[in-house]
This record gives C-alpha cells, sequence and structure tokens, in this order.
C-alpha cells in the first residue's frame, strides 16, 4: 500500500506530531511505501523548516504543499491511504480527502470535529472513554494499545531504581515561544541536583543564550542540543516534561515525571496520568511557582513514591505502533 502521511512540525507549533508520526511511519515502512506531505507557507519562511528537516533525516521522502493552495494539491497526490496528524483541519478537509484517497485516517488528541474518515488514532490515556463522532464503519485505535513510541523505547531495557534522587532531565518539547525551560532552571537551579536539559530544535537564540549564560555560572545544568532522548532518560532518576507525547516515553524508561501542561491538548492527559498516578501534575505552566516545584520534587524524590509511580506506568503498551500497523494493514487486502 502507497501511504502518505501528512504532518507538520516547527516554530510555534513544535515537534510532537513529526515524531510520534515517524514512530508509526517507520512501522508501517516494513511493508508499505510510506512518504510525508508537509505544508510550506512563504518561499522565504522557516516556520515548518525543524518538521520537514527532522522527516528528511529520517530517510522520508517529502512533498511539500503551499498552504494556500493545500486541497488543490493535495487532490493531485497518488496514495492509497492517508494519514493526518494537524490540527489544521476542519470537517471540510476531512470529507474533501475521504472522496480523494481510497483510506483516511486522522491521529487525533482533542475530539472536536464530526471524523468522516476510515479510522481514529487516539494514542492518549483515558482516550477510550471519548465519544466520537464517526461513521458506522469507522475503526477507532483508541488508549495506551495504540502509543506509538520509537523503536528505541520499544527496546528499552528495565531501569535500577537509585535510593537517592541524583539526575533530572528537563524537557518541554521541541519548542519553548514562553521560554517555560529558563523559568524551571531559574526555581531550580541552586538545588543539589544535576539538571539535563533538552534544547528543542524550534528554541529561539534569546531563550538559548539565557540558558548558555546559566549553565556557564552553574555546574549542575548540562544543556543537550540535538538531544538522544532515551540516553538522558536512562541516566535521569526524575523529570520535569510537558504533558505531551514524551510522557509516554518516560513512562517506558521508567521515569517518574512532574508534568506541565504547555497546551490545550495536553490537560486531558496531566489530569488523566495524575489520576491514574503515573505522574504527579503540576498544572498550567503559566500558574508555576517556586515553590510548587520544589515542594514536588521533594515530594518525588522519596523512593517510596517512585516505586509506587514506577508500578503504575507498566500500563503503557510498548508495542503500539505495531498494533496500529497491523489494524492498517488490513486495507491492504
Amino acid at each position: 500500500m502507497k501511504i502518505a502521511i501528512r504532518a507538520e512540525g516547527g516554530f510555534q507549533i513544535g515537534m510532537g506530531h513529526i515524531m510520534r508520526t515517524l514512530a508509526l511511519a517507520k512501522e508501517l515502512a516494513k511493508a508499505n511505501e510510506v512518504f510525508y506531505i508537509c505544508k510550506v507557507d512563504m518561499s522565504l519562511s522557516s516556520r515548518y523548516k525543524p518538521g520537514i528537516d527532522k522527516v528528511k533525516s529520517e530517510e522520508f521522502t517529502v512533498l511539500t504543499i503551499n498552504k494556500d493552495k493545500f486541497i488543490k494539491e493535495l487532490c493531485k497526490v497518488k496514495a492509497d491511504c492517508l494519514i493526518t496528524d494537524s490540527y489544521d483541519v476542519n470537517e471540510e478537509y476531512f470529507n474533501l480527502t475521504k472522496d480523494m484517497f481510497k483510506v483516511t485516517g486522522y491521529i487525533d488528541d482533542m475530539n472536536l470535529y464530526y471524523f468522516n474518515v476510515d479510522f481514529i488514532i487516539n494514542q492518549n490515556i483515558g482516550a477510550e472513554e471519548l465519544s466520537y463522532k464517526v461513521n458506522k464503519d469507522t475503526k477507532l485505535f483508541l488508549g495506551t494499545n495504540y502509543t506509538m513510541l520509537r523503536e528505541e523505547f520499544r527496546k528499552n531495557h528495565k531501569k535500577h531504581i537509585k535510593k537517592e534522587v541524583q539526575d533530572v532531565m528537563i524537557t518541554v518539547g521541541g519548542s519553548d515561544p514562553n521560554e517555560i525551560t529558563n523559568t524551571i532552571c531559574n526555581y531550580v537551579k541552586d538545588l543539589e541536583l544535576k539538571f539535563h536539559i533538552v534544547i528543542g530544535a524550534s528554541f529561539e537564540e534569546e531563550s538559548i543564550k539565557k540558558l548558555i549564560k546559566l549553565k556557564n555560572l552553574k555546574d549542575n545544568i548540562n544543556l543537550y542540543f540535538n538531544a538522544n532522548m532515551i540516553e538522558i532518560m536512562n541516566k535521569c532518576d526524575i523529570a520535569i516534561s510537558g504533558c505531551g507525547s514524551t510522557l509516554y516515553e518516560l513512562a517506558v524508561c521508567q521515569v517518574p515525571t512532574l508534568g506541565l501542561i504547555i497546551a490545550d491538548n495536553q490537560e486531558k492527559i496531566a489530569y488523566k496520568m495524575n489520576k491514574e498516578g503515573l505522574m504527579y501534575n503540576l498544572g498550567w505552566y503559566k500558574d508555576l511557582t517556586k515553590n510548587i516545584i520544589i515542594d514536588n520534587i521533594k515530594k518525588i524524590s522519596k523512593l517510596e513514591n517512585r516505586k509506587i509511580i514506577i508500578n503504575n506506568q507498566r500500563i503503557i503498551n510498548k508495542n503500539g505502533v505495531e498494533n496500529l500497523a497491523k489494524e492498517i494493514g488490513v486495507w491492504d487486502k
């Protein structure tokens, strides 16, 4: 089957759509021809460049379409199946693409529309409880049985749990227009812990300069560009993270996490994971205070609390993309 994946990543929108579709794309590519469709704006703009560069670096072909002519150009694309992972959609988009391709699927977080598609993927914890408005024959792949993890996370070994917390990962996503990373670092820099800070591909130059300045002043601050995420997760005892797809990676790496809500689509995940004991929810980034973060670091650092979280993290199915590839492969019959 020839499968097109439509996703965007870059400044402002972050890299979450790109990263999770890449996990799925690699699994689908074992038995199908897979390529990407990415939106671009004016020729001089680099708004979507980080996403396109990342996809190309993983050796997938990228077809770029100007955002002003998107639907007009999309109907010329030759593929059997279109999988969309983008918030720049509406009911008209689903109706039009249903007529263009034999099979259409959508990767969802928000449940905002009537979805005229053949299948929906929502990998988030608690997604099974949502009532989707769909056609009678639409297949729903919902919840943590369908978590899209990259291969290195699926194969990761069991972790040795240290008595004392020493190393802390800080990761808010591929972009950080609100300088949340800087805020966290300023709150925690004086703690007697080592901090491992991930600098995303779409971080602003100004934020990076401030972080480098802080790193030069403090021995316990380490910055990672083009970070090997699994390596950092395996090194760290706890994490402070945005509540996107990274939470699932942290869970399978057995890293107890303090989750920070950075976007609307993260709110439900944060509350559900907190309720199920998979992490501690720090709430919205704009309400974060020094006391909140330090109190929660103390709480999550207790060995007993970490053991409880690690035990609860086992609910995440490591083989979600394999399950999805099998299900999507059914349409190739």
